[in-house]
């Protein structure tokens, strides 16, 4: 069996390397799909032996697809520029080539650092299927709430995949200044409405999810932080699907 590990990468040089250096033994190929990184990025992921592609970025999914189409192993291993394989897992994925396992993709358990602390509990498990067979799988959904669908049966893997996206309050800030935006657009494109009573009630049941059901009280302060970032993601992902939809009818008009 032969394992591709396929990356999206965009001015990534602050992480690239350690989540290349996690790979390198388990990887027989290593792709990079880079959408126009200013920074070190491609130099580091040069030294790694990868293989660098570019195409402009438009949504998650067909970037995705795209770098499915470029990778050539019997399975692919999808990592985003901020994830590190973890020893275990790593262990695991060795075993899988060594074997030919009855199943055509496997999930594992992501585990986020946020502003330093590992969440356990408001972020945790995270699955992510994330290991599959290159002809068995592909990316859907939409601009921003991608997925992976394998076609077959599906596993889970011991280890978890360290994720690092959240250094601090404004990168956080940022990031979900992007994700509301490709999720507005994309929900207006497909003719969802706006409506008051998701404004109002979502942003609520996304902070009570993380903080009481998902026990994210446990995580601390930083638990505490994230739930109210996740309800501000909510309230904002349908703000500004109503400022599109104002926007739209003053042209109209």
């Amino acid at each position: 069996m032969k394992l591709s590990v396929g990356i999206l990468t965009f001015n990534s040089e602050k992480r690239i390397g350690e989540v290349l250096n996690s790979i390198k033994d388990v990887a027989d190929e290593i792709v990079i799909l880079d959408s126009g990184s200013e920074d070190r990025t491609l130099e580091i992921a040069e030294r790694f032996g990868a293989r660098v592609f570019y195409r402009k970025f438009d949504n998650f999914v067909n970037q995705k697809n795209h770098l499915l189409s470029l990778c050539r192993g019997d399975w692919v291993l999808f990592l985003d520029d901020d994830e590190i394989v973890s020893e275990e897992l790593a262990a695991q994925i060795s075993k899988i080539k060594k074997e030919n396992p009855p199943v055509d993709g496997y999930y594992v358990s992501r585990l986020t650092n946020y502003l330093g602390r590992w969440i356990k509990h408001a972020w945790y498990p995270d699955w992510q299927l994330r290991l599959a067979k290159r002809e068995k799988c592909r990316w859907v959904g939409d601009w921003v709430h991608e997925r992976l669908l394998v076609n077959g049966k599906t596993g889970y893997l011991k280890g978890d995949l360290l994720h690092y996206s959240y250094p601090s309050v404004s990168f956080h800030l940022k990031k979900i200044d992007l994700y509301t935006s490709l999720y507005a657009e994309g929900a207006f494109k497909k003719g969802k409405k706006f409506s008051l009573l998701k404004l109002l009630l979502s942003p609520a049941g996304a902070f009570l999810r993380r903080y009481l059901l998902k026990r994210g009280f446990l995580d601390g302060f930083e638990g505490f932080v994230l739930s109210v970032m996740a309800s501000h993601y909510t309230f904002l992902k349908y703000l500004k699907l109503w400022e599109l939809e104002k926007n739209e009818k003053a042209r109209r008009s």
